[in-house]
């Protein structure tokens, strides 16, 4: 029973890794000026990371000479990058305020963050151009919306990679084996 209930938590720590790497690559993809904000470029590293770590434990149910420890440390790995990820991304986006408020402060905040805008480059006399020109703010408000639902999805990764860490314990000390798997 339990190594069915680990294999749905494996599916769903898979299932947010691929979101991650998905909407971080798509954020990245905006990016018009210079290279994607670090926040973005981890978060696709979080994800594609998570989604090889998700593989190697579903094929660690099957294949008993993968080692324990050895996925049980990956997971905790993958656990640490979508903790760290989810807080860099929330931190980069905390001057946001709100994604759907049309004020004029939250359009002008959406339009500076680095995470939403572009790129920016400067232009003189303290001031830059952001976006590559005709950056609307229908465009800010899908990407502050994809940006939320990303670290949302890593602080979702990060959640599942403690629980399959939990249930792969119980699993491998159940089993008694040193060298099985654990899930």
């Amino acid at each position: 029973m339990l190594s069915i209930v680990a294999m749905a938590v494996r599916g769903i720590l898979l299932l947010a890794a691929a979101v991650v790497l998905g909407l971080s690559v798509t954020n990245a993809k905006h990016q018009v000026i210079g290279n994607p904000p670090a926040e973005t470029s981890f978060g696709s590293f979080a994800g594609a990371f998570g989604v090889l770590v998700s593989l190697v434990g579903l094929a660690a149910l099957f294949i008993d000479k993968i080692p324990a420890f050895l996925v049980m440390a990956a997971d905790a790995l993958a656990g640490i990058f979508f903790l760290a990820g989810g807080i860099a991304m929330t931190l980069a986006l905390k001057s946001v305020g709100s994604c759907t408020n049309n004020e004029d402060k939250y359009q002008y905040f959406r339009f500076l963050n680095k995470l939403l805008n572009g790129g920016c480059v400067d232009i003189g006399n303290g001031k830059q151009s952001c976006g590559g020109g005709g950056l609307t703010n229908d465009a800010l408000v899908g990407r502050c919306q994809r940006a939320q639902a990303d670290y949302v999805f890593e602080y979702i990764g990060f959640i599942f990679s403690v629980a399959i860490i939990a249930l792969g314990w119980v699993l491998h000390k159940k089993g008694g084996n040193g060298t099985r798997s654990y899930v």
